[in-house]
């Protein structure tokens, strides 16, 4: 746990006897206020045992074992505008372990990487403020989903989210329209590890008519290493990009989703100069309640051969194929054009994606990859999820293929 999220905890603490002060000045003949926001907490729990396996031709032996995540969170309820939550998490290996999850030992080790780690520590520990009109403030470690969520995202995939140490306020007042603005001086990672870094996240969205959003957001990410193995100094940069997304109504309950979105990445902070490359992607496609069929085409463009757009805190498995090959993007940048098909019958879900990879300078291809998944819901708080990924790379290019298989049991409460 990070010094600022420990300090981040007493402080949340030592506010209850405030609190408690606060309510008996304020709340009058009603002194049991504070108590019953206490008494009247919900409780959480989120369990995700998995099993994994990996092939890669670039390793002699294949990576297979289970992971565990276990979280339970306590949430109190509202006082004075104020509302406190706490979550712990413990993530583990099952059985016999034949993987190596750290990624300090990605060259040598005979085994394909499972960044799964063990780790046990606080999860998230925030509290919210709402007592202002259409207005909410959280300070504390938390889960951050920016936008669509391509440029910052918890990561959930992994058995340790991704979480930052900040401030973050969203104001709703304007009529159709949220602002947010957030300052975060820590993340811990994926791995367990809690790094510094200075990252500012301002986003603003308008709603110019029912399912429809336009936004315009900018990132500004502050930390010289951050996970883009680039090979430069300092990779801080900034991005500004404007999006348009929603959905049109059509003929007997099918809806039209659609995706525009283009940002442009320079350098921030000391950056290196040579940070430089623009973003975008278009989609589109047709669904309903138990089917999609979609089609959408993302550049992570490059300059001139030397830099290729990175997104370090985002959640690759989300985007670019699940096998995690475009961790970090080649210089020569990336172009992914993917279609995604789903259908649902009952308790099962199925999935689908197939993608193809060309470098955007230079054009050459860098492979394609098809992930397939099935979903079964026992219940509402319980499923179980299969899933395959297979990554073939482009001829003449020295990556290896891919096979990855999870199964997943989740249960929420």
């Amino acid at each position: 746990m990070g010094r600022w999220a420990e300090g981040t905890i007493v402080a949340l603490v030592a506010t209850i006897p405030a609190f408690a002060g606060a309510a008996a000045d304020d709340i009058g003949n009603n002194p049991f206020r504070l108590e019953a926001a206490l008494a009247n907490g919900r409780f959480s729990l989120a369990l995700r045992p998995r099993y994994n396996r990996i092939d890669e031709t670039a390793k002699p032996l294949r990576t297979e074992g289970g992971t565990l995540r276990a979280a339970a969170g306590w949430r109190s309820a509202p006082f004075e505008g104020l509302r406190l939550t706490v979550e712990a998490i413990h993530a583990d290996h099952i059985g016999a372990k034949h993987f190596n999850d750290d990624a300090a030992l990605l060259a040598t080790s005979p085994y394909p990487l499972l960044p799964d780690p063990r780790y046990t520590g606080v999860n998230q520990a925030y509290v919210d403020y709402t007592g202002l009109d259409a207005t909410r403030f959280r300070l504390g470690r938390q889960v951050v989903r920016f936008g669509n969520q391509r440029w910052v995202s918890d990561n959930d995939f992994r058995q340790v989210p991704q979480v930052f140490d900040g401030v973050g306020v969203v104001n709703t007042s304007l009529a159709n329209t949220e602002l947010s603005a957030s300052y975060f001086r820590r993340v811990r990672t994926t791995s367990g590890v809690v790094n510094d870094l200075r990252l500012t996240l301002v986003n603003a969205a308008w709603n110019p008519a029912s399912g429809h959003a336009i936004a315009a957001y900018g990132v500004f990410h502050d930390q010289a290493a951050n996970g883009a193995f680039t090979g430069l100094t300092d990779n801080s940069y900034r991005a500004l990009g404007v999006r348009a997304e929603g959905a049109f109504g059509a003929w007997k309950g099918i809806e039209i989703p659609y995706i525009a979105e283009f940002a442009q990445q320079r350098p921030y902070a000391r950056g290196d100069s040579l940070v430089r490359g623009n973003y975008w992607r278009v989609g589109a496609g047709a669904g309903t309640s138990a089917w999609t069929l979609r089609g959408d085409y993302e550049v992570k463009g490059s300059n001139r051969g030397v830099y290729g757009v990175q997104m370090p805190l985002t959640d690759f498995y989300a985007y670019n194929g699940w096998t995690l090959h475009f961790f970090n993007t080649p210089r020569t940048g990336l172009r992914d054009g993917w279609l995604t098909a789903r259908y649902a019958i009952g308790a099962v879900t199925l999935y689908g994606e197939a993608h193809r990879f060309r470098s955007d300078y230079g054009d050459r291809s860098l492979g394609r990859e098809l992930d397939l998944g099935v979903t079964y819901a026992f219940t509402a708080s319980l499923q179980a999820r299969l899933q395959h990924a297979r990554y073939d790379p482009g001829a003449g290019t020295p990556d290896p293929g891919i096979r990855k298989t999870w199964l997943t049991l989740s249960y929420v409460y």
